[in-house]
This record gives C-alpha cells, structure tokens and sequence, in this order.
C-alpha cells in the first residue's frame, strides 16, 4: 500500500507541474491568394511562425498548427482562430477576400468572444521589414494577438489591416486610412497579455506602421489596445468583454495526461493484484 501511495503521489506531483506549453491552438489562415515575392513564398514564410510561438519570449507558449486557406469552401477542421491576411504591403499577389466574405455572410463560419481588428499589416512586415528576428516586432505583435484570439469561446478572429472590418462588425464607428509610423500602448493596456513583451518603440517605426484607424468606436463593445500620438484613433481594437484575456487554453498537454493515466492503470492493476492474492 505505501508503494501504491508513492506512486500516485509522484503521478499527481508530476501532473500538476505546469508545462512550457499550454495548449495547442488551431489557426484557420486565409490568404486568399496572397503571395509575397513568388508562388508559396506567403505560406512559407508565415508558417515559420509555429517554431517562434513555442520559443518566444512571454509566459504561456501554445502548440500551433496553421492551415491555409487561399480561397473556395472552407477547410475543413475545428480550428480555434481565423486569421486574415492583410491587404497592405507590396505583394506579388494581393488578397482575394471573396470567399471569406462568402463565407460570413452565409454562417459557413461564424466568431467568438475574442475578436482582433488592427490597421497593422504585421505578416507583411513580419516577412519584409523590419523582419521576423526580434519578438518586439511584428512577431510578438503576431504571436500574442493569435494566442489571445485562439483562446477564447468559439472561433476567434484576427484582421490583420483588411479594409473589411468596418462592413463587417457593428460599433467599429468610422475605419479610416491613415499610414504613420508611431504606434502607442496606452499604460493602461500595456499588462494585458496581448501586448506582453511589446512595447511602442517595438510597435513603430515599421515604416509604415499602420495603415488604418477607427473613430467614432462603440467603447461599450470594443476596447482600443493600441493607438496612434493621438488617444482618439485607434490603430487595434478588441472585444472590450474580453480585453483582458490570457493567452492560454489551459488543456493539459497529451504526455502529462499520458502519465496521470499510467497512474490510474498502476492503482487498477495493484487492486487486481490485491483480489487475486486474497481470493
């Protein structure tokens, strides 16, 4: 009974150490045809992003799995966020958003609690300039607002400067372009998890940094986490309810559950072992 106990005890020791990942999130990537120099150059590049989630500099990392959608019916899958490639940026070929308008529109695919609308084109900077080495950059931009996003009830949703925001979401107010270089995270928002490790020199100076702002917003509906030298136009907004949110799903990761279960296996295993020598 006491190597019973000891058993258990280190299974359940070893279930409750948090692990370096939190969970694994499925990201719905439209491109709709976006090439950034040549054929599959986009994806490719984009899809560098997974190893970056799992090593970046911040507290909750995530499993990522991406599948692109280029255009037509939707992918099949269950997927945890949907992520819009912008329409900025010197593409080779530019987004075609009609089927991903289709698709809204007819309840194909329909969002969460956790919505993300930004005039940053963070994939083409991410991409071209100023890159993908440092995280206070358009990687960290993108890997905290797709692991906020992905986190949430329901499908989450990023749209990365789109030009649609405003067609298709109600209280966004006015969406106007406006291309600058001095992006803001307001004190009050610089702790949420979608801005952790970011900071406004790291947002700006992308040359442009941000295409589009939103006046005129519904604050009751949507929170700006990010604006230009001007508190009133916002660069990135988000569903105000979940504002806040962490960037973890929360799901046990599948070895650690492996190993809970070895210990339920050796507690049923030592009973079967008890009745027989007691029969």
């Amino acid at each position: 009974m006491k190597k019973l106990s000891v058993l258990l005890s280190l299974c359940l020791a070893l279930y409750c150490i948090p692990t370096a990942t939190a969970a694994s999130i499925n990201i719905l990537w439209y491109t709709g045809g976006t090439e950034a120099s040549g054929p599959g150059t986009y994806e490719a590049g984009i899809s560098n992003l997974v190893s970056q989630a799992l090593t970046a500099p911040i507290s909750v990392h995530n499993n990522w799995s991406i599948t692109f959608w280029t255009g037509g019916p939707v992918p099949a899958g269950a997927y945890n966020v949907l992520v819009a490639a912008s329409r900025e940026g010197f593409w080779s070929t530019n987004p075609d958003y009609t089927s991903l308008v289709n698709a809204i529109n007819s309840h194909a695919i329909s969002f969460g609690d956790r919505i993300m609308v930004t005039g940053q084109d963070a994939d083409w900077h991410y991409l071209n300039f100023p890159g993908s080495a440092a995280f206070d950059n358009p990687q960290g931009f993108l890997i905290d607002s797709i692991n906020w996003a992905g986190s949430g009830n329901g499908l989450g949703a990023v749209f990365l400067s789109t030009g649609l925001e405003s067609t298709l979401f109600t209280g966004l107010g006015t969406q106007s372009p406006l291309n600058n270089n001095a992006v803001v995270i307001p004190p009050a928002f610089a702790t949420f998890p979608i801005n952790e490790g970011l900071t406004t020199a790291g947002l700006s100076n992308w040359s442009s940094s941000s295409h589009d702002i939103w006046t005129g917003v519904d604050t009751t509906l949507w929170t700006g986490i990010n604006t230009t030298n001007d508190p009133t136009q916002f660069v990135t907004l988000v569903t105000a309810a979940t504002a806040s949110g962490g960037t973890g799903g929360g799901v046990p990761e599948p070895g650690t559950l492996a190993l809970f279960g070895l210990g339920i296996a050796g507690l049923a295993t030592h009973r079967r072992h008890r009745r027989k020598r007691t029969s």
